[in-house]
């Protein structure tokens, strides 16, 4: 069985112990337009064909991108609709 998180052997003892995962620095990305985040996608996928992000960890991260996608094509669509409305 794998373990993500880190471990160390007691010298004294030889007891294995699992310390707390290391957190990573916070990553910023601009996902302000749907191209932003076909970028991103992009990115995630070549990271993923490189063996850099686990194939799984990708899949969640698309998961997500995608649903960022849709709340911008929304909102995009009300703004348009306001846009027109507004021309009435």
């Amino acid at each position: 069985m794998a373990n993500k998180n880190p471990i160390e052997i007691d010298g004294i003892t030889g007891e294995v112990v699992t310390l707390p995962p290391i957190k990573g620095k916070r990553y910023r990305c601009k996902l302000d337009s749907m191209t932003d985040v076909k970028n991103e996608m992009s990115r995630v996928y070549r990271e993923a064909r490189s063996g850099l992000v686990d194939v799984q960890d990708a899949t969640k991260l698309t998961w997500c991108l995608q649903a960022v996608a849709k709340v911008i094509e929304g909102s995009d669509v009300e703004r348009r609709i306001e846009i027109l409305e507004g021309k009435r």
